[in-house]
C-alpha cells in the first residue's frame, strides 16, 4: 500500500482532525474509569513505599480530572484554530466536527452518572407520577409514599425536598421512564436534546453568516459532553427550546417565539429572564397571552398541591449555595445571606432592564443575561455553564471557554462527601476557577471594547 493511503485528504485541516481524534480517546478514558465515586483515590489506603504512595496528593483526587483535562486541552486547541482560521466554509470539516461530536456522546452513554445523582431524582419524579402521586406535594422521604421506594431511591438527593422541576420537564421524565425505567433512558433523551442544541446552534450561525464549523465550540466542549451525555443532566432540553425561541424572535415570528420561550420556562425557569427582551422586540402584548395559557395548561394537573406547588423551588432559592463568585464576596462584606441576595437581585434586575432597553440582538441579550446570572447567582453547578456555551459559537470569549474547563474542579466537593459524608467546599477551588476567569474576562473586554459592542449584532468577525 502506498504512503498516500495514510495521508489526510488534500486540504483537510490536520489541526482540527488530530484534536478530534484525541477528544474521542479522552472520552474513552473517562468511560474506562467506571464508577467515578468508587474510583476516588485515597492516599491513606495505599501501601507505604508503593507507586501509589509516591503519587499520593495531600487530598484525594477524582481520577476523571486527568482525561477531562486532556480533553479540554485538545478542545481548546481545536477551538482556537477554528476561530482564527478565517477559512471559507469546508463541508468535509463540518461533517467531521459533527461526527466527532456524535461519537463522543455515544461513548459517554456507557459512563455511569456518578458525578451527580440528579438523574435518580428524574426517575423518582416519573415513578411517583406513574402511581398517581403529585411530586410537588411529597418529598422522596415522605412516609406516605414509602411503598414506592425501589433500588434507585437510595440515589435520590435532597430527599426532604419536593421536586423543583416544572411540568414540561416532568413530562419529559415520564416519557423517558415510560420507554425504559433506567438512568440510561434519561441520558439518551437529554443527549438527543443536546444534539438538537447543536443543530440549532448551526442555524444560529447561519443566521449571522458565520461559518458553521464554529459549532465546534459547543459540540466538542468537554463540560457539555460530561454533563449531558455522561451525567444525564436535563439542561439540554430547556436550552434547545430557548435557542428555538431566539431563532423565532430573530426571524420575526412572535407567536412561535413566545410558545418556545414558554416551554423553555416550563422545563427550567432560567429563561424567564428573557421575557422583557422579547416584549421589547415584539412590541405588542397579544402573543404573550400564550405564556399564561401554557403555564396554566401544564400546571393544571398538579394544582392539588395547593400552596406546596412551588415549595421545592422556594427551598432551592432560600438554602442552596455552591461555587459562587461575586455572591461570596458580597456575603463576606455584608455577613448576611439575605442582604447579599437583595444586592444580587437588584444588580440582575438592572442588567435585565439594560438588555431590554439597549441591546437589540436577541442572541447577545441571552448571552449577556445568562453570563450575568452565572456571575451573580449563589449557586453555580458545573452544568449551569451548558446554558452559556452555545453562544460562544457567536461570541468566542476566551474567559468563558476557560471557565468551562475549570468548572470541573468544583467536583472536588464530591470527594469529601463520598469519603466523609460532609459537604464542604475548599476555598482554593474557587480561587483556581475564578481568578483566571475574571482576569481574562476583564483583559478581553478592555482589549476588544466589549461594552461598546453590546448593541451590535454578531458578525462574521469574532
Amino acid at each position: 500500500m502506498s504512503d498516500s493511503a495514510y495521508r489526510w485528504p488534500a486540504g483537510f485541516p490536520v489541526r482540527i482532525a488530530v484534536p478530534g481524534l484525541l477528544l474521542i480517546a479522552a472520552c474513552i478514558g473517562i468511560v474506562s474509569i467506571g464508577d467515578l465515586r468508587s474510583g476516588l483515590f485515597d492516599p491513606d489506603a495505599v501501601l507505604p513505599g508503593s507507586l501509589s504512595a509516591w503519587l499520593a496528593l495531600p487530598d484525594t483526587l477524582l481520577l476523571f480530572w486527568v482525561p477531562f483535562a486532556a480533553a479540554f486541552i485538545v478542545y481548546a486547541v481545536a477551538a482556537v484554530c477554528q476561530v482564527r482560521s478565517g477559512a471559507r466554509p469546508d463541508r468535509r470539516l463540518f461533517w467531521f466536527i459533527l461526527a466527532v461530536a456524535i461519537v463522543c456522546r455515544v461513548i459517554l452513554q456507557f459512563s455511569p452518572p456518578t458525578l451527580s445523582d440528579d438523574i435518580y431524582r428524574y426517575l423518582w419524579d416519573a415513578r411517583m407520577q406513574f402511581h398517581g402521586v403529585n411530586p410537588y406535594v411529597y418529598a422522596p422521604e415522605s412516609g406516605e409514599i414509602a411503598h414506592l421506594r425501589d433500588d434507585y431511591h437510595a440515589g435520590v438527593n435532597n430527599k426532604d425536598v419536593p421536586t423543583v422541576y416544572p411540568p414540561f420537564m416532568q413530562a419529559a421524565f415520564m416519557a423517558a421512564a415510560y420507554l425504559w425505567y433506567s438512568p440510561a433512558s434519561m441520558k439518551l433523551l437529554f443527549t438527543l436534546c443536546d444534539l438538537g442544541v447543536i443543530l440549532l446552534a448551526v442555524l444560529m450561525l447561519r443566521r449571522r453568516s458565520i461559518p458553521e464549523e464554529r459549532v465546534l465550540i459547543y459540540a466538542w466542549n468537554p463540560l457539555v459532553l460530561v454533563e449531558i451525555a455522561g451525567s444525564g443532566h436535563n439542561d439540554s432540553l430547556p436550552v434547545a427550546l430557548m435557542l428555538a425561541a431566539l431563532l423565532a424572535i430573530d426571524g420575526h415570528r412572535p407567536t412561535r417565539a413566545v410558545a418556545w420561550l414558554s416551554l423553555s420556562m416550563l422545563a427550567k425557569w432560567f429563561t424567564v429572564m428573557l421575557v422583557p427582551a422579547f416584549y421589547r422586540r415584539i412590541r405588542t402584548i397579544k402573543p404573550f397571552w400564550l405564556l399564561p395559557v401554557l403555564l396554566l395548561a401544564f400546571y393544571l394537573p398538579y394544582m392539588d398541591a395547593g400552596p406546596h406547588l412551588f415549595s421545592g423551588l422556594l427551598v432551592y432559592g432560600d438554602k442552596w449555595r455552591f461555587n459562587d463568585s461575586v455572591f461570596s464576596i458580597l456575603f463576606y462584606l455584608t455577613d448576611s445571606l439575605n442582604v447579599s441576595k437583595i444586592i444580587v437581585a437588584a444588580l440582575f434586575a438592572g442588567l435585565v432592564a439594560f438588555c431590554a432597553v439597549r441591546i437589540t440582538d436577541p442572541f447577545r441579550t441571552a448571552f449577556v443575561l445568562l453570563g450575568g446570572y452565572l456571575v451573580l447567582t449563589p449557586t453555580v453547578q458545573p452544568w449551569y455553564l451548558v446554558w452559556v456555551i452555545p453562544f460562544l459559537c457567536l461570541y468566542p470569549n476566551p474567559a468563558w471557554i476557560l471557565l468551562s474547563g475549570l468548572a470541573a474542579l468544583s467536583y472536588h466537593v464530591v470527594i469529601g462527601f463520598v469519603l466523609t459524608e460532609c459537604w464542604h467546599e475548599e476555598t482554593w477551588v474557587r480561587f483556581v476557577q475564578y481568578v483566571p476567569f475574571y482576569g481574562l474576562l476583564i483583559a478581553h473586554s478592555l482589549r476588544n471594547g466589549t461594552w461598546r459592542d453590546l448593541m451590535r449584532p454578531a458578525s462574521r468577525t469574532p
